[in-house]
């Protein structure tokens, strides 16, 4: 993580940060630590009732002991964020209200963290996030947490969006850091 902070900072770049399945703001907490006082909003979005479905090793409402509430408070107590640059959406990733609400904060996504855990909710969010794509130069970072979790679920969902998306944007998907559980991929977008 280091490695993509130092490059968008001494790049220059700017956006912000998009998280999907903030759950309790852990994911939230550790960005805004490692962004110490970049300029940037954070943006979050999460159900806050669990899993929409079952999946390989998550049970259909796995990560429902949390609220919009309770993130935001551990965000805020341990997190490096300003309040007025912390933004919570509740809902489903493919609802509408949820894609204006995220249309209305921000216009510049910079960087994406996925913790969807399911490979359907990785597609969806996924999905979501190519209306940042259209002229765009500048990187995108995608930092997937689930990535080894379940057998090809987030890798297929991942890799079917990028063979769908790829010529259409002009990006190429570049592997940054990888374990057995987590991947870090930069867009890097054909000028």
């Amino acid at each position: 993580m280091k490695y993509i902070k130092d490059e968008i900072t001494k790049n220059g770049l700017e956006g912000d940060v998009l998280e999907f399945g903030t759950w309790q703001g852990l994911g939230m907490i550790y960005l805004s630590n490692i962004f110490d006082n970049y300029k940037m909003k954070y943006i979050g979005i999460d159900s806050f009732e669990g899993l929409p479905d079952s999946s390989t090793i998550w049970t259909k409402e796995s990560f429902n002991d949390t609220s919009e509430q309770n993130a935001r408070k551990n965000i805020l107590q341990f997190g490096k964020v300003e309040p007025e640059n912390l933004h919570l959406i509740k809902g489903w990733f493919d609802e509408p209200i949820v894609k204006k609400k995220l249309s209305t904060l921000s216009d510049n996504i910079l960087l994406v963290h996925l913790d969807a855990d399911l490979g359907s909710s990785t597609k969806v969010a996924l999905d979501l996030i190519e209306g940042f794509l259209a002229l765009r130069e500048k990187p995108l970072y995608l930092l997937f947490d689930d990535w080894g979790c379940h057998p090809d679920e987030v890798p297929d969902a991942f890799w079917n969006w990028v063979i769908k998306n790829h010529s259409k944007y002009n990006f190429k998907a570049i592997k940054l850091y990888s374990t057995n559980l987590i991947r870090y991929y930069k867009l890097d977008f054909a000028k």
